[in-house]
C-alpha cells in the first residue's frame, strides 16, 4: 500500500472536490428551490487552489525531519484511552438515554464531558496505536466508536474510525483484506447512524434511504454555503470570537443565514467567509495546506497519530465547518508538536535552494 501516500494532504483536494459533486447532484432534489449556483462551485475550486498552491510550496521548500518523542509510556495511553471510554459511559448515565434513538436527547449530548472525552479518546488510542501497536487495541478502537456513536453524531464515529484507520495504514498494518473491511464497516457505521438519527426527529414527514440521505445532506449543506456567500464579511469576525467563548456557532449562523434557529452545517468554507470574506477565506486555506503539509513531514511514532487525527477531522470539516474548539485544541497540540521537535534539535528546517 506504500508505492502511494494515499493519505498525503492532497487527498483534502480529492475530499473537497468529491463533495462538491455528491451536493451538486443532491441540490437537484425537489426539496431544493434550484441545483447550485457557479459562486458556489467556483469558490470551491479557488479554495482548493489557494490549499495546493500552500501545500506545495512546504513540500517542495521546507525540509523537516521529524524524531521520537519518549515522554508517554503505554500504560498512561492505555488509562487515558480507558478513562476517555469511561467519561463517556457516564455522559450517557447523566443524560439519561440514548441520544442517537432520541433527538431531544441528542440536541444537548456534546455536554463539556463529551468535549473532555471525545479529543482524549482520539489522543489516547492513537498514539497508543501509533507508538506500542498491540491488534488487542483495536478491540478499545470498535468500544469507542461503539460509544461514542450512541451520542448520535456520525461525525464521532468517522473520527476514530478514520483516524485509527490512517494510523494503522502508516504503521504498516492494513492488508488488503482488512482495508476493505475496516472502510465497509466506517460507511456502514456512518450510514446506519445517520439514517437512524434522522428518523428519530420529533416531527419529520418525509423519509430519506441512507444513499438518499447522503447526497441530500451534501447538498444542503452547500447549499447554505450559497446562501453565505452574498453575506460574505458582514459578521466581521463573531463567529471566530464565538468558537472560543461561549455560545454555538452554528446555531448562530442559522439565525443569522436562514433567519430561524437551527444547528447548521456550513461547509469548511462558510464560517470563515461570513467573518472575513474572500480575504479570511484565502488566509485559511494557505494555513491548512501549510499546517498539514508540515505535520505530514513529521509523521513518526506519535507523530504519525498527530496527523491522522488533524487530517481526519479537516476532512469531516468539509461538510460541518471548523467551529469546534476541540477539534483547533487537536490542532494546538500539532503545533506544540512541531515546536517540541524543532526544539529538540534533532530536526532542522531549511529552505531549499536551487543549485547555482
Amino acid at each position: 500500500m506504500k508505492n502511494h501516500d494515499f493519505f498525503n494532504p492532497s487527498i483534502a483536494v480529492v475530499a473537497i472536490l468529491a463533495f462538491l459533486a455528491m451536493g451538486y447532484i443532491g441540490s437537484f432534489n425537489y426539496r431544493f428551490e434550484d441545483p447550485l449556483n457557479s459562486n458556489v462551485i467556483l469558490t470551491v475550486i479557488f479554495s482548493c487552489t489557494v490549499f495546493i498552491i500552500s501545500l506545495i510550496t512546504i513540500q517542495y521548500k521546507i525540509t523537516l525531519e521529524s524524531s521520537e518523542i519518549d515522554y508517554l509510556s503505554e500504560k498512561l495511553l492505555l488509562i487515558l484511552t480507558i478513562v476517555a471510554l469511561i467519561l463517556q459511559a457516564l455522559n450517557l448515565v447523566l443524560l439519561g438515554g440514548i441520544p442517537l434513538f432520541n433527538s431531544e436527547l441528542k440536541a444537548n449530548a456534546t455536554t463539556n464531558i463529551w468535549r473532555i472525552a471525545y479529543p482524549l479518546f482520539l489522543i489516547g488510542v492513537n498514539f497508543l496505536l501509533a507508538k506500542y501497536y498491540n491488534r488487542k487495541y483495536l478491540i478499545l478502537v470498535m468500544l469507542g466508536a461503539l460509544i461514542f456513536g450512541l451520542n448520535g453524531y456520525r461525525t464521532s464515529v468517522l473520527g476514530i474510525l478514520g483516524s485509527t484507520f490512517i494510523t494503522l495504514y502508516y504503521l504498516d498494518k492494513i492488508s488488503r483484506k482488512f482495508g476493505i473491511l475496516f472502510i465497509a464497516i466506517i460507511i456502514a457505521g456512518i450510514a446506519g447512524i445517520g439514517y437512524i438519527a434522522s428518523q428519530s426527529i420529533i416531527g419529520q414527514t418525509w423519509t430519506l434511504n441512507p444513499l438518499e440521505l447522503i447526497f441530500y445532506r451534501a447538498g444542503f449543506t452547500l447549499e447554505v454555503f450559497e446562501k453565505i456567500i452574498p453575506l460574505a464579511g458582514t459578521t466581521n469576525g463573531k463567529i471566530l470570537s464565538m468558537i472560543f467563548s461561549s455560545g454555538s456557532p452554528r446555531t448562530f449562523i442559522g439565525e443569522y443565514v436562514l433567519h430561524y434557529t437551527v444547528c447548521l452545517t456550513s461547509t469548511l468554507f462558510g464560517p470563515v467567509m461570513l467573518d472575513f470574506g474572500y480575504v479570511g477565506l484565502t488566509v485559511q486555506m494557505l494555513f491548512m495546506g501549510a499546517f498539514l503539509g508540515l505535520i505530514h513531514k513529521v509523521k513518526k511514532g506519535i507523530g504519525i497519530g498527530i496527523y491522522s487525527i488533524i487530517l481526519t477531522h479537516t476532512l469531516i470539516w468539509i461538510e460541518t465547518g471548523p467551529t469546534d474548539i476541540m477539534i483547533w485544541f487537536l490542532y494546538l497540540i500539532g503545533l506544540i508538536y512541531l515546536i517540541i521537535i524543532y526544539r529538540k534539535g534533532k530536526s532542522g528546517v531549511k529552505l531549499k535552494t536551487q543549485p547555482k
